[in-house]
Order: C-alpha cells, then sequence, then structure tokens
C-alpha cells in the first residue's frame, strides 16, 4: 500500500491537501503525515522559514503552515518523522524534523537530543553534534553516558581540556573506563579521530574545523610546518574558535614567522588567555626575544591553568634557573618528573593494547605521587580485575589508596600543585612585539671548512663484523636482543703506545656461551692483527657494551664485558693475554647488561663497576607481537616487558667486588638502559652516572657527600647515589617527553667550562641537546641550536662530539640505523651517518655528506661509535661498528681552509692522565689549558655512551697557537697540578704530584 501512495503521480499534491485539512486533525493523522511527508523528503520548516512540499521545491500557504503545525503537530510527531527520515538515510531531513521537535518540546529528551547529534556526524558536521551534546550535557547533568559521549566526541575533535570537566564527573561518580581515564592522564596528549576529521572534511568541506582537529595530533609531534596554512584558514573562517588561534600562535612562534605573528596577535579572540597553549605560545616568543622573565611568567599562566602539563613545567624549571631561582626550578622540574613517570606508565600500558594489570598498578601509584587520588584510586579498582600482565600486589595498591579517600578529598592536592608556591607576581607578561636585531645570513656563517675522512679498516686490515644470528639471510625480522648489537672499545693493552680494538659479536643464543668470539684487534703501528686466540679474550657470551680502564691499577687496561648472560671481567696479565677472573672476583648475575662503566665511585682509589640492565626475565626471547597493524608477528617494543633494574659493584681492593646497588643507589624505578657516561658531571664532588633509558625518563645518579659526624657501621662516611635526573633537566625533553634514548656524547661543546650532553633517540622524535647552563642543571636546547629537523627522520645510535679540525670547536657525529625494516611504513632501516658542525651563532648545521667522503655517502645499520687517534697525527678519528656490514675506522683527514696554517687543520695538545692518589685511570679530573687569548676545560670521563669505551684521554686542539700557556690538572683526590709552556702537536703523560 505504501509503495502504492509513492507511485502516485499526483502524491505532492495530496500531501498539500492533507496540510490543509482542518484544524479538528487528530494527532495520529498528523503524525501519520509527517511520516508521509518524510518518505517523500519534505522538510519541516523552522520558525520563520518556508517548509518544503518536495526535495525540489514548492511551498504552502504562511498562515495554514502555522495553524497547522502549531495545532496539529506534536514534539512526538516530529521525532518519528526523523525516525523515517533517518532510516531512509536522509539525514539532513531527519535534522530538520529533530530539531523543530526539539524546539517544540518543553524540555526535548536525551534520546532526542543524542538523535539529531547522530545525524549531524552522519552528514560530516561533528561541529554541529557537538553543541547538541552539550545542551544534552547541560539538560541531563546526571546523564553519565551521555557525558561519555560528549567527552569522547570533544577528545576526538581535539578539544580535550572542555573534556577535563565531564572526565572529572565520570571519575567521581565511578562510571569512567579505561579509555576516559587514559584521556585524563594527559590532557595534552591528542585524541584525535582522523576518520572522522577526514570523513567531515570530505562530506561538508565548507566548515575548515575538522582541519584543527587534524592539526592537534601534528603540533604534538613539533610538525609545526605542516599545520601553519590549515589553521590560518580556521581562524579566518572561525576568529572565536579560541583553541585554533592558540595553536595557530604556537606554530607561527615555533616557525619564528615573525610578521605572521604580528598580523595574529592584533586580532587575538576574547578569551584566549585562558587556553595553556596560548601562554606556551608566549613563553616561547619571550624566550626568543630574550626577555627570561616574562617567558617564566608565561610558564607559570599555563601550568596554572593545566598544573599537569609537563612541558609548562619544564619550560617554566628552565626558565627559573636562567633567573637565578634554583631552588625553585628543581621543585618545578621534581613536579614535572612525576607527571612524564606517569605518562611513562601510560605508553606501558599502550604497549599491552590497555590490558596490562602491572601497567595500571603504575599508573596509579604515579596518579598517588601526583596527588590525583580519585584517578589513583580508579586505576587501582580497574586494575584489580585486570588479568593480563599480572601483578600481585593489584588488591593491596587498591586498598591502600581506598583507605586515603574521604567525602573531602579533593580531585588533586593543592601542595602538589607546584605553581601555588612560586611566586611570579613580580615578573612581566611578555608583549606581542619584535624588538630583536635579526641577524644577517652572514652572521650564521663560520669560516670555511673541509671536513673529511676515509674509511682504512679494510687497508689496515681490520677486518670485523658484529655477527647475529639472522639464518634466512634477510636482514628484516630482527629480535629485540639482536637489533642493537655491536660494542666496542679502545685499549691499548699492550702499552706500545698504539690503540688497539675490542670488538664484540651476539650471533648466539641469550644466556649462552655459543657465540662467535668477540675480538681483539692489535694495533702495530697502523696495522691491525687479530690476536684474540693467543690473547684469551674471546668471550662467547652474547656479548653487548664494553668498558675499558685499569680495574686493579697494576698500570695495565682490562676489559670489562657486557652481556645478555653473564657479564665477563678480563684481568690484563700485562704479557699479551687476559684471565678471565670473573667468577673469582665475585660477580655474578645473568641479566640483559646493556653498557657498562668501570670507576670509582666512591672515591676510595678502588674501581667499582656499574652495569646497564635493559629488560628483565626471558619472555622477550619468545613473546611475539603483531606491529603497526601488520598481519607478520615480529620482536615486541621494550614497554611490553617489565625493565631490569641497574646494578652496581663495589670494589673492596683485593680484586674481588661486592654488590653494592642496594647500599648505593636510592630506591629506584627501574628505566630499561642503553647508554652510559660517568664523571664528576654537576659540578659537585663525587662521580655521577648519566643513564639513557630507552622509551623512560633517563636517570642521572648524583652522588652525594654525607655530613661529617655521619658514619657507617664501619666508622667511615657512607656513600650514596641519588637519582636526579627530573630535578636537574636531564631525565625528558623540553616537552617534558621521555624519549627513546640510546647514545651520549659527553663534552662541554659550547666552552664555557662544563659537561654538557647529546642524546640519540629513535625515528620520528629529535636526539636531544642538553646545555648545563648552571652548575649541576641542564636545559634542552635543541631547538636554538637548530637540531631538530635534521634528526626526525633518523634514528640514532653511537654519537660523540670530536673537535675535527683542531680549531676549538667541537663536531658532532652521530651514527644511525634502524632497529627494523620498517620501509612498508615510510621509514628507512638503512641510513647515514651524520656529522654537525657549530656556526658562530650557535647554531648546528649538517655537513654535506658529499664532502665527508665515500662513508658518509653509503647507507649502514650505524651502532657503536668511539673517538681514537688510530694512526698517531693528532687527529681524532672514528671506529663505526655496524650490523650486517664490517667495521669503519675513519681516518680523519680533515682541512681547515684560510686559516694561517693554510691548508693544515689547527695544532693540538693529548694529555694521558695517571692518578696517584686516586684510582689509577683518574676518571673525574679537569684539565684546563690556556693558549693564545683564549682557555678551555675537559673532563676525563668512562662509559661514553653506547655501548662503548672511548681512548681515554683527552686531546685539545689549539687552532693556531703553537703552545700551551698553561695547563692545570685537578685530579679527583683534590689535588692540583699546573705545568706550563706544553708543546702542541704532542700527546703528554701526566702523573698525579710529578712535575
Amino acid at each position: 500500500m505504501i509503495r502504492n501512495i509513492f507511485d502516485l503521480r499526483n502524491a505532492s499534491s495530496g500531501v498539500k491537501q492533507c496540510l490543509r485539512c482542518s484544524t479538528e486533525t487528530t494527532r495520529t493523522h498528523a503524525a501519520w503525515l509527517l511520516l508521509f511527508c518524510a518518505f517523500l523528503g519534505c522538510r519541516p520548516a523552522a520558525p520563520g522559514s518556508q517548509l518544503s512540499d518536495t526535495p525540489s521545491g514548492g511551498q504552502i500557504d504562511q498562515d495554514h503552515r502555522t495553524q497547522n503545525l502549531n495545532d496539529d503537530l506534536d514534539a512526538v510527531a516530529l521525532e518519528r518523522a526523523g525516525d523515517s527520515a533517518s532510516a531512509r538515510s536522509a539525514h539532513d531531513q531527519a535534522i530538520a524534523y529533530y530539531q523543530r521537535a526539539i524546539e517544540m518540546s518543553p524540555q526535548p529528551t536525551a534520546q532526542l537530543l543524542d538523535k539529531v547529534g547522530r545525524q549531524w556526524v552522519t552528514l560530516g558536521r561533528p561541529f554541529e553534534a557537538l553543541q547538541v551534546l552539550e545542551s544534552l550535557v547541560e539538560t541531563f547533568p546526571d546523564d553519565a553516558a551521555r557525558r561519555a559521549d560528549l567527552a569522547g566526541l570533544q577528545g576526538s575533535l581535539g578539544l580535550e581540556y572542555r573534556a577535563a570537566e565531564h572526565l572529572q564527573y565520570l571519575v567521581q561518580h565511578q562510571m569512567a573506563g579505561v579509555n576516559e581515564l587514559i584521556m585524563l592522564t594527559d590532557l595534552t596528549r591528542p585524541q584525535t579521530d582522523k576518520a572522522i576529521c577526514e570523513y567531515a572534511l570530505k562530506h561538508y568541506p565548507a566548515d575548515s574545523r575538522p582541519k584543527y582537529s587534524l592539526a592537534r595530533s601534528r603540533a604534538y609531534e613539533g610538525k609545526w610546518a605542516d599545520i601553519v596554512a590549515d589553521l590560518n584558514e580556521v581562524c579566518e573562517q572561525y576568529p572565536d574558535f579560541i583553541e585554533a588561534w592558540a595553536y595557530y600562535g604556537r606554530a607561527l612562534v615555533e616557525l619564528d614567522d615573525r610578521l605572521g605573528i604580528q598580523a595574529w596577535s592584533k586580532k587575538l579572540p576574547s578569551g584566549i588567555e585562558t587556553e595553556p597553549c596560548y601562554w606556551l605560545a608566549a613563553g616561547q616568543w619571550a624566550k626568543k626575544q630574550g626577555d627570561m622573565a616574562a617567558a617564566a611568567n608565561a610558564f607559570w599562566h599555563a601550568a596554572e591553568r593545566n598544573p599537569n602539563d609537563g612541558e609548562a613545567l619544564t619550560q617554566l624549571a628552565a626558565c627559573l634557573t636562567e633567573l637565578g631561582r634554583i631552588n625553585d626550578s628543581q621543585r618545578v622540574n621534581a613536579a614535572a618528573g612525576l607527571v612524564t613517570a606517569m605518562r611513562d606508565d601510560v605508553e606501558g600500558l599502550f604497549s599491552w593494547r590497555n590490558h596490562s594489570q602491572r601497567a595500571s598498578v603504575r599508573i596509579a601509584k604515579s596518579m598517588q605521587k601526583l596527588g590525583r587520588t580519585w584517578e589513583a584510586a580508579t586505576w587501582a579498582r580497574i586494575a584489580v580485575v585486570m588479568t593480563q600482565d599480572p601483578d600481585d600486589s593489584a588488591n593491596e595498591v587498591f586498598a591502600q589508596i581506598r583507605a586515603t579517600m574521604t567525602g573531602k578529598t579533593p580531585w588533586q592536592s593543592s601542595e602538589l600543585m607546584v605553581t601555588r608556591s612560586i611566586d611570579v607576581s613580580n615578573l612581566p607578561l611578555p608583549e606581542w612585539t619584535d624588538e630583536t636585531d635579526r641577524l644577517t645570513s652572514g652572521d650564521a656563517e663560520s669560516s670555511g671548512k673541509q671536513f673529511h675522512f676515509v674509511d682504512e679498516a679494510a687497508m689496515q686490515g681490520l677486518d670485523h663484523v658484529c655477527k647475529i644470528d639472522k639464518g634466512d639471510g634477510t636482514e628484516a625480522g630482527l629480535c629485540i636482543y639482536q637489533s642493537g648489537a655491536g660494542g666496542a672499545g679502545v685499549i691499548d693493552f699492550d702499552r706500545d703506545g698504539w690503540p688497539d680494538f675490542y670488538l664484540t659479536s651476539s650471533d648466539g643464543v641469550p644466556k649462552q656461551s655459543n657465540s662467535s668470539p668477540n675480538r681483539l684487534h692489535r694495533n702495530l703501528d697502523g696495522r691491525f692483527a687479530d690476536v684474540t686466540k693467543n690473547s684469551g679474550t674471546g668471550d662467547q657470551g652474547f656479548a653487548q657494551g664494553v668498558s675499558v680502564g685499569d680495574y686493579d691499577s697494576d698500570g695495565f687496561a682490562d676489559l670489562y664485558v657486557g652481556n645478555f648472560g653473564t657479564n665477563r671481567l678480563l684481568r690484563n696479565n700485562g704479557d699479551g693475554t687476559f684471565t678471565d677472573v670473573t667468577t673469582e672476583s665475585g660477580l655474578s648475575g645473568a641479566q640483559w647488561t646493556t653498557s657498562v662503566a668501570l670507576t670509582d665511585f666512591n672515591n676510595d682509589a678502588i674501581a667499582d663497576l656499574y652495569e646497564v640492565n635493559y629488560i628483565a626475565g626471558d619472555e622477550v626471547l619468545t613473546q611475539k607481537c603483531l606491529l603497526d597493524g601488520g598481519q607478520e608477528h615480529r620482536s615486541c617494543g621494550p614497554l611490553v616487558f617489565a625493565a631490569e633494574p641497574d646494578r652496581v659493584w663495589r670494589g673492596v681492593g683485593d680484586g674481588t667486588f661486592i654488590d653494592a646497588t642496594e647500599d648505593w643507589l636510592d630506591e629506584q624505578s627501574p628505566g630499561r638502559g642503553l647508554g652510559i657516561v660517568v664523571g664528576e658531571l654537576d659540578n659537585q664532588p663525587g662521580m655521577d652516572a648519566y643513564i639513557a633509558n630507552d622509551m623512560t625518563a633517563n636517570q642521572l645518579w648524583s652522588a652525594q657527600t654525607p655530613p661529617a659526624e655521619v658514619t657507617d657501621s664501619e666508622g667511615s662516611a657512607p656513600f650514596r647515589m641519588i637519582e636526579q635526573a627530573a630535578i636537574r633537566g636531564l631525565a625528558f625533553n623540553a616537552r617534558s617527553l621521555s624519549q627513546a634514548s640510546m647514545g651520549i656524547a659527553a663534552d662541554d661543546y659550547d666552552n664555557d667550562g662544563d659537561v654538557d650532553f647529546y642524546v640519540s633517540h629513535f625515528t620520528d622524535d629529535y636526539n636531544t641537546l642538553y646545555d648545563q647552563v648552571s652548575p649541576g642543571i641542564w636545559a634542552d636546547r635543541t631547538t636554538a641550536a637548530d637540531m631538530v629537523t635534521p634528526t626526525l627522520s633518523m634514528l640514532g645510535y653511537g654519537t660523540q662530539w670530536i673537535d675535527a679540525d683542531n680549531d676549538g670547536q667541537l663536531e658532532l657525529a652521530v651514527a644511525n640505523g634502524n632497529v627494523d625494516d620498517f620501509t612498508h611504513n615510510d621509514k628507512a632501516y638503512r641510513m647515514q651517518m651524520m656529522l654537525y658542525h657549530r656556526q658562530n651563532d650557535g647554531r648546528f648545521t649538517e655537513v654535506n655528506s658529499s664532502t665527508l667522503g665515500p662513508y658518509f655517502d653509503t647507507k649502514r645499520l650505524g651502532r657503536a661509535l668511539v673517538r681514537v687517534d688510530a694512526n698517531r697525527d693528532q687527529q681524532t678519528d672514528l671506529l663505526v661498528t655496524h650490523l650486517f656490514d664490517p667495521v669503519a675506522l675513519l681516518i680523519n683527514t680533515s682541512e681547515s681552509i684560510g686559516s694561517a696554517t693554510d691548508t693544515m687543520v689547527g695544532n693540538s695538545v693529548t694529555f694521558y692522565l695517571v692518578a696517584r692518589h686516586s684510582h689509577r685511570d683518574a676518571i673525574g679530573a679537569h684539565v684546563s689549558i690556556e693558549f693564545g687569548e683564549q682557555s678551555r676545560t675537559r673532563q676525563l670521563l668512562a662509559g661514553d655512551g653506547y655501548q662503548c669505551s672511548n681512548e681515554r684521554c683527552l686531546t685539545f686542539g689549539l687552532g693556531d697557537a703553537d703552545v700551551a700557556k698553561r695547563v692545570t690538572i685537578d685530579w679527583p683526590s683534590g689535588h692540583r697540578q699546573t705545568v706550563t709552556n706544553v708543546a702542541t702537536n704532542t700527546a703528554h703523560i701526566v702523573v698525579e704530584g710529578i712535575e
């Protein structure tokens, strides 16, 4: 019957007649009328408009329309008509009916509001749906399901801050699930639903707002250049869209578009000061202007609006350091550290696809430390019912957190909101004016340079490949324990003055002794010979990193080898042979150790050992994961597995060691360590260890000097190391994000007398330059050094500072290569090595690979990187290990163009230090040198970064100076020694106390 009605030629005229029925028409008839109209595609008119009787046009007398619709048609009938239109996928018509029903209802039902919102989404107009849901929640504030819908849509559109109040409601009413909790953990993390936004732009391109939503994700990744045009369009179309304006301003500031900033600042919408991103933009702008006081104030405002914005806190701490407010800076950095630790725990949950009891318990504990007790309790409650990745403490943690809560428990404890205790009332606010003097292109230039290296490994007989077991003959599909192999150490084991190399292999099974032997290559006046067999150094454990040092202070350097299994201590017998003394020295355990360091931590003149450990347990050997949405099982990422705590061994003095981990290391939340540097890093007495952790915050173990009256049971001053990376600015980057840290380059790159760091990371993230801006305080200066963009597509492993041309300015070398073949995701597998040169304005530029030599134009899987003067020509060379390819020995043949020495490199001087009143290796000794009108200070370090050990000496480039007028050595013992008029282009052995 219905089909026959639709087939009537005069159907539309029949509808007109029905609409002109008398006012006695029943409600039932009216409802059927609307349903029939809906099937025909008619729309009800909004007040003051004409009602269409067919999709293509036609009008009904206004008087009859008003009379009949107001008298005869009620909201129920209109809603039914909307349902009918929706069933036919006539979504625009359904919206018209639903909206008219809403207007006619004294209080629209939640179901009706929900229906019209869903229709807007279907039409590709999610921002209209957002308005409907906001109205729905305002009308029905106790409807938890609708609050969840609203918060979810707000997150999908990149409006996470708007969602916060609704998420909080759900948590406090015990109605929040894992998805709501995740969004609430970090409101700066975009939740943009790409599919919704792209669908909207396709089906309703007239609304540009979804471009903002998509831009949020790219902004989070720091891809500001990709979003500025889209945000400009959104702001032009929607001048009151404050979130878009805030991010547009931030993009302009990050890109240093000063003309754009001035235009943007003159059109700011009302209320933009409520947006944390606006204050982040203002703070960055003030920093570019050199106004640290105004920058600090801006970052304070950002953190005040979101107390858990790690980036705002980290930037505030850096500015406070510049202002000399060190105590305030450390408190803010500590708060940022808690935020970052919580986010790291959330990343661990992601690795388990949001179902890990262990990760959820860790998140609950992190929330409790942040004073976010409601969230802590909810995470703990959810953890109790999870079954994957179990944690036996789940019930206990939930009971403990729940017991602390009362009816007056605040959403977040005010004493843990650090901005409340930081007074910035006397600091100015930023002004959107440009008062800086712009650099001319000439200001950024330095004198002509020609850096060049030649791979002479094959020529000199150095033949070694870090072997891994890939029986199928391919390079793809590496296990996580295979991808990072390739340790290297420089050791003059025979004391003939020529550096030898110890190189590792990992082609067996972890925790077994069936790998190919590690290799010792002896340097015979520039030619290498494999002396592994006769020297007794061919350990066959699953080798990782190497440390070289004289553990027994007998004058002959020894080897400490980190394994995935039992680590090995090889004692140099002084006759060209080594003895494995692991068992008799008391060393034990079979953890996965990546890097190792040998040094005297507690200043008793006896060597100690530090083991950087990675993943705990044996599951890493068997468990596989589906990565990147693919169907092929591959090795899982590190966060799937529990971290293995680091270990420290105290040297007793008789050749044995005692596990001092619990005594020396303060309570530690273990990372998954890959690199280490050891020295007096924080300008305070005592040895420190900086650890590069994979995907969790880095650690700085700082030696603590106890008060003189404090002694242990033996009457000695107890030694302790406190983890302080967060409060000292070394735990994470400027955005307060943990990174996948691997290699560490440590030296004084800016020649201000202290130790700075460069830390290499994963693809799609930048390597980080940490400048020591105040004694013991570092700040991420990567952006200022113009070093973000060049490294985003790279995955860095080994990295070192070197003075390639001996001009007194350090260059930076980075070995790159991916962990596995992800070329299907447009990520390179093999990568080129990179060399960066520092310009006169402090920015770094990548040196063109075509000028550096053939090695830099080839792509490899680079791993460990060490500094060495292999041919004794007073120029620093590099040795690089790779997967699948032979080791490269890059002999430095660089030249300095236009210097007083014409085409020759600058002069240099090298010092080998021998301590007598502290441990013989003299790690932590400072050497200051004066030449011409300049001075330099360097420190002798150990660890040296990723699975490596550099040649243990200090080399200073002196440029044109032909003499070092004064050399001062500050030994770890506290003794100071001075030498004058030191000849250049020579190497000197300096013994403590002997002039």
